[in-house]
């Protein structure tokens, strides 16, 4: 195999690893997606990888689902663990960078151009400070922007507050099956979503995915399924905005995002989002943002690759 002077990009999340290689953090090639269960380690999924493209480089940048606090990384959503320094040694002897997914995709925020957006509302005047990336998926992350400083959060795990009417029929229920209260990644995730179904519908299994559950217009169990996931993401979303203080922006990304946000969707998450007796006006001066590409890590990572 051929060895150069490229970077790995790699981003490793609950479910799905995308990779691709730069030379200079402008373009990336040779992008390949894999299941993370088909591997038992980060090292033969590297491996695979090489082998599949011809080539072995010697420098990486890796967002993973996982807090990044010492060199031993554990996901949280899947088996897999590495550590640091010996994959560093092993794989990647000229540099390795690793960091939170979530973190990896807030790079990339600062170079959205408006075609790639979807705003939700119109807010006239942004004022300066913070954003906030939220993105559902295998989990829930949470990743915040101050000034160009991008900070990683776990802030999915945050509980849910017990006083919404809409849910409390569904916060019992977990609660009763679980032996604890759910906080937002229980429900705000793939498998949250499959729960809320399931539990509307009474049953022990569903037949359709949890992007299908979102998109299906006919079947009134997953109509009502996709309002509660709304109404859930949208007081997320406000929540983490006030917490922040997100006056430059909520951003949300990935493909459940997509699904859920579709445009006759957009006023009712917004009515949801402002909704509050003391921190209306502050909300609706916050932007809401749907970004609409769906490997947001692929960006951060050519951003940090273009930096050196």
């Amino acid at each position: 195999m051929k060895k150069n002077n490229s970077t790995l990009i790699a981003e490793l999340g609950g479910t799905n690893a995308r990779l691709g290689v730069t030379v200079n953090g402008t373009i990336l090639t040779e992008s390949k997606q894999y299941l993370l269960s088909d591997f038992t380690s980060v090292e033969a999924l590297f491996d695979k990888y090489f082998e599949e493209i011809n080539q072995v480089v010697s420098k990486a940048i890796i967002g993973v689902a996982a807090p990044v606090i010492e060199d031993e990384i554990r996901f949280t959503n899947n088996d897999i663990k590495f550590n640091q320094n010996t994959l560093k040694n092993k794989m990647f002897p000229k540099g390795l960078m690793v960091l939170n997914d979530l973190e990896l995709q807030a790079y990339a925020i600062e170079g959205l151009s408006n075609d790639e957006i979807i705003k939700i509302g119109q807010v006239k005047e942004e004022k300066k400070g913070s954003k906030v990336l939220i993105s559902p998926g295998t989990g829930l992350g949470l990743a915040g922007v101050v000034d160009t400083k991008v900070i990683f959060t776990e802030g999915g795990h945050l509980n849910i507050p017990p006083d919404s009417l809409e849910l409390e029929g569904l916060l019992k229920k977990f609660s009763e099956d679980k032996g604890r209260p759910p906080t937002f990644e229980d429900l705000l995730s793939g498998k949250g979503i499959n729960f809320i179904f399931q539990s509307l519908d009474g049953s022990s299994g569903t037949q359709y995915s949890n992007e299908e559950i979102l998109a299906n217009k006919d079947n009134p169990v997953c109509i009502k399924a996709r309002k509660l996931v709304l109404y859930l993401l949208a007081i997320y979303c406000k929540y983490i905005a006030l917490i922040w203080g997100a006056t430059s922006g909520v951003f949300l990304s990935g493909s459940i995002a997509n699904t859920l946000l579709k445009p006759e969707d957009l006023d009712t998450f917004r009515t949801h989002f402002e909704s509050s007796a003391t921190m209306q006006d502050l909300l609706k001066i916050m932007p809401v943002s749907l970004i609409k590409d769906t490997n947001l890590g692929a960006k951060g990572g050519l951003i940090l690759a273009s930096k050196g």
